[in-house]
């Protein structure tokens, strides 16, 4: 009977997909972050920032010198996980703050279920713990594009800890490594000035797609926290040496997520030349120049950009994109380079008919599940446990230790829920823009509410 039903046609994986009704037409500027949204790195730029934090460790902190010679695992981790500072855990946490179990980890060693259930008395984690206040942070999350270098070094040294039997503070050794990852930083931009070749894909579509805004008169701009060499050095091998030309407005060293929550310096010009800060109030941004620092609410006084005509793409839900939404209510847009593999692998017929099979077992077991008598209780058992073996192989084929970035078995993820709240539409690369034009009409897919039709055709 299921080998008579076709299969789901495959998802666009170079595609826009919203959240929010979007009307391109509306948008008159358009907003840029650089780092994994202009630019694109390539995955030398992990093992590059894991190397430089371990190097920290050992040498700034007095970690064993083992530790130096730990190697980067691209595949342990995957975004949005959260990390118990007190306990030393890596969890999965959905939508409903809920812990996935089977995706707790101990440095790489997985804790059974009964073991999770007995350190925090429940999965369904509080608000307080994913939401903390800085003074009584229990967790944190690790959202950022080096989050996978940060938690792949975290798990090494907690193995190397346990290995050895060294007693060891997770917190302090959460600080550690994360002052490390962020002390990498200066390191990792004079690397990718240095050889932009090494670390930047150079994506052909990029000038056309920057060509096509300044064609249709819209506006363009860049608030990136990276330095200006960093970002001139990059744009010029991407694009070329004219890259200023496409931008009306470029701020570097912006200081977000301060700047958009105006707790940021004061606007500065950059002499590139000098390489300083001019001393001069900054009372218009203009076209060519170099501005760094600033505020969101200078920025709209100097330019008058405010609200629905602006749309800005960011890679971070949170610091690029949360406050210009929820407090000034500019468009936004997420870029998550890791829709692309996902997309990918959830187009292989391996996948739809896992996908499809386990929703046939489980319309089975909820129309039957009240029907006596023991033969049908234990077809049902074994539909159970047959849906059990289903998940656990659809989440193995993201990820072996912790599935999906975007989903649970059932329920999206905790980092979904906000790049859902926090972006009106998200894709994998900035250029996948040219596929739609700029009078497109974005429309979310309407989902059944539990309370509604399963199908609206009979």
């Amino acid at each position: 009977w299921l080998r008579c039903k076709k299969l789901p046609p495959d998802i666009e994986t170079f595609g826009v997909f919203c959240n929010d009704k979007i009307d391109m037409e509306e948008v008159e500027i358009y907003g840029f972050d650089y780092d994994y949204t202009l630019a694109s790195y390539k995955k030398g730029v992990e093992y590059l920032i894991h190397d430089i934090a371990k190097e920290h460790l050992v040498k700034k902190y007095g970690y064993p010198e083992e530790v130096g010679s730990v190697v980067y695992d691209p595949n342990f981790a995957v975004r949005g996980l959260h990390y118990d500072v007190e306990k030393g855990l890596f969890l999965k946490v959905d939508s409903s703050h809920q812990i996935q179990l089977g995706t707790v980890y101990r440095g790489r060693e997985r804790l059974e279920d009964q073991e999770v259930l007995a350190l925090y008395k429940r999965k369904q984690l509080p608000v307080t713990f994913l939401e903390p206040i800085p003074k009584n942070m229990k967790m944190v999350q690790l959202v950022d594009i080096f989050s996978k270098p940060e938690m792949s070094l975290m798990a090494a040294v907690m193995d190397y800890f346990m290995r050895h039997n060294l007693e060891y503070q997770p917190e302090s050794l959460y600080y550690d490594v994360s002052t490390c990852i962020g002390a990498a930083h200066a390191t990792f931009h004079s690397e990718t000035r240095s050889n932009p070749n090494l670390y930047l894909h150079r994506d052909p579509e990029l000038i056309p797609c920057l060509e096509r805004l300044v064609q249709a008169s819209k506006k363009v701009f860049l608030v990136t926290n990276s330095p200006f060499e960093t970002v001139d050095a990059g744009m010029s091998f991407m694009v070329g040496k004219g890259w200023r030309e496409y931008f009306d407005v470029i701020i570097v060293q912006a200081g977000k997520p301060h700047f958009f929550t105006n707790n940021a310096k004061p606007f500065r010009e950059v002499d590139i030349e000098r390489k300083i800060f001019l001393w001069d109030t900054v009372s218009k941004l203009e076209k060519g120049k170099i501005y760094a620092g600033g505020t969101i609410d200078h920025f709209q006084d100097l330019t008058g950009w405010r609200g629905g005509k602006v749309m800005y793409f960011g890679d971070h839900p949170y610091a690029d994109l949360a406050d210009v939404t929820l407090l000034h209510g500019w468009h936004t847009a997420a870029v998550i380079r890791e829709l692309e593999m996902e997309i990918n692998k959830m187009n292989t017929d391996e996948f739809k008919w896992g996908v499809n099979w386990q929703q046939v077992l489980m319309a089975l077991i909820d129309d039957h599940q009240n029907v006596e008598g023991e033969e049908a209780r234990a077809v049902i058992k074994e539909w159970k446990k047959e849906v059990v073996t289903i998940q656990s192989s659809l989440k193995s084929m993201f990820n072996p230790q912790f599935g999906s970035t975007f989903r649970t078995h059932n329920n999206p993820t905790y980092f979904s829920r906000k790049l859902f709240r926090f972006s009106d539409l998200y894709t994998s690369r900035v250029t996948n823009l040219l596929r739609y034009s700029l009078t497109h009409s974005f429309y979310p897919r309407r989902g059944a509410l539990p309370h509604e039709f399963k199908s609206w055709f009979v």
